[in-house]
């Protein structure tokens, strides 16, 4: 059964559920308090019998009582009726009896009806009010039993016309059932249109949407909800759109992670044969005798020590960049004076570069945390490929300076190297880039300096950008918080 049919079937099930409720507690309570349960006719003449005379009732009532009791006979002469009209006139009926005979009843009153449900004779009085039923119309009455002379037992009853609820319902009962139905049937429409609208469509269009990814299509959006929709189904449609993104996003990485994946193989395979290959070519000369002096072959073996020692930095910062894409190399942070790390890290770098001038400004007590071996490698990665594309011409000079700005930290290294060319910026801190066109390695570059420092700064939940002009150096800067 579809959620609609079951909407409509918990409506329909709860109206009837509703009514046989009401109706059986109704039974019972009229059960437990009178005995028996009534009928609405019973019920209804229940209800009229309780109920309090008007003024025009009771005053005809006691003007004829009065006559029962004085002169009883009186109601057998013929100039009474025109103190009965007076009292007709006020729209009320008279009825007159003596035994089993109806000597006198209003114009409006049938008298068969009236000798069959006519109440029974009562010397005491008890009874005298009640609810008569004459030719089904129900009239309200009160009524007072008498002798006459000859010892015949006479009633009068003052009669009022009954507004009654089963006449209006024999006479309207099947227009009211008619409208009764109409206005269900247009509430059942109008919700179950309102179940659609909320309900039904949204969890439709959510069905498409699902079968659209499931054939692939991850870009598929879903629908926008109606204001009213039922907030299950807008929780519900908020977590799939969630979802869905999610593995959209996913995929998007996958799929750019293949791509690395495929050109992080392309790449090492030629930077890894074109050093082996030159090794080869240089063992096979020695081999055959193409190296036949000994200066030749010295420089055969130089040759071959430099391209073996190129290849193993290669393969060391090779399996550093797949620790570090992995998350594999651990990090020790220390909240450590950063201009003693770079005083020290200067000084060190000048012990074996004396022909680099290297020069440091920090003019603040600034403290961050770092790993200090890793962070001391990106540095040095940043050094080495300034000095790798200094100019022929100049000696290298760097500049080292620290700037605070709220509570980040910025670290610029300046130098007045080559430059690098602004269509190559975006590229420098991808990982193989060299910014040649043939990707040699006559600089001695793997080009994953600049993405393992990348890599670094940002597992100390810092950035690194680059700025550069062609032929006027190059400035590379660190950005990370304060501790």
């Amino acid at each position: 059964m579809t959620i609609k049919n079951r909407f409509l079937t918990s409506y329909i099930g709860g109206i009837v559920i509703a009514s046989v409720s009401i109706l059986t507690i109704l039974c019972i309570a009229f059960y437990v308090t009178t005995g028996s349960v009534s009928t609405p006719k019973t019920l209804y003449q229940s209800f009229t019998k309780q109920r309090s005379l008007s003024s025009e009732e009771e005053l005809a009532y006691v003007e004829l009582r009065n006559i029962a009791k004085t002169n009883p006979d009186k109601f057998l002469a013929e100039d009474l009726q025109k103190n009965l009209q007076q009292i007709e006139q006020k729209s009320l009926g008279v009825v007159i009896r003596q035994d089993d005979e109806i000597l006198y009843y209003s114009k409006e009153l049938v008298e068969e009806s009236l000798i069959v449900h006519f109440p029974s004779f009562n010397t005491n009085n008890i009874e005298t009010k009640g609810t008569i039923d004459n030719a089904g119309r129900l009239y309200r009455y009160i009524k007072f039993d008498f002798y006459y002379s000859d010892k015949a037992k006479g009633s009068v009853l003052v009669l009022k016309k009954e507004n009654s609820f089963l006449e209006f319902l024999t006479k309207w009962g099947i227009i009211i059932i008619f409208i009764i139905l109409l206005v269900s049937i247009a509430a059942m429409l109008f919700l179950n249109q309102l179940l659609r609208k909320t309900i039904i469509n949204p969890l439709e269009n959510l069905g498409q949407v699902m079968s659209e990814i499931r054939e692939g299509d991850l870009r598929v959006e879903t629908p926008t909800l109606p204001v009213n929709t039922a907030k299950e189904i807008q929780q519900l449609t908020t977590n799939f759109e969630s979802m869905r993104t999610a593995i959209f996003i996913s995929k998007q990485e996958q799929q750019n992670l293949e791509n690395n994946r495929k050109g992080l193989i392309a790449s090492i395979s030629h930077d890894l044969k074109t050093p082996i290959t030159s090794i080869i070519g240089y063992v096979e000369g020695l081999q055959e005798g193409v190296a036949d002096t000994p200066e030749k072959q010295e420089k055969y073996l130089k040759t071959i020590h430099t391209k073996s020692l190129a290849l193993n930095r290669l393969i060391e910062e090779l399996f550093l960049y797949s620790k570090l894409d992995a998350e594999a190399v651990p990090f020790y942070f220390e909240r450590i004076q950063l201009a003693k790390f770079l005083a020290h890290m200067v000084e060190e770098f000048q012990l074996y570069n004396r022909d680099v001038q290297c020069l440091l400004h920090v003019n603040e007590d600034v403290y961050i945390s770092i790993d200090r071996m890793q962070m001391n490698r990106a540095f040095t990665n940043i050094i080495e490929n300034s000095m790798k594309f200094k100019k022929k011409t100049k000696s290298l000079c760097m500049t080292i300076e620290v700037v605070v700005v709220d509570d980040m930290v910025e670290i610029l290294v300046t130098d007045n190297g080559q430059g690098i060319a602004e269509s190559q910026l975006p590229f420098v801190f991808d990982q193989f880039y060299r910014g040649e066109e043939a990707r040699t390695s006559t600089t001695g570059g793997s080009g994953l300096g600049l993405a393992i420092v990348k890599q670094i700064v940002e597992k100390h939940n810092g950035y690194v950008k680059i700025q550069s002009k062609l032929h006027y150096g190059t400035t590379v800067t660190i950005v990370m918080e304060k501790a």
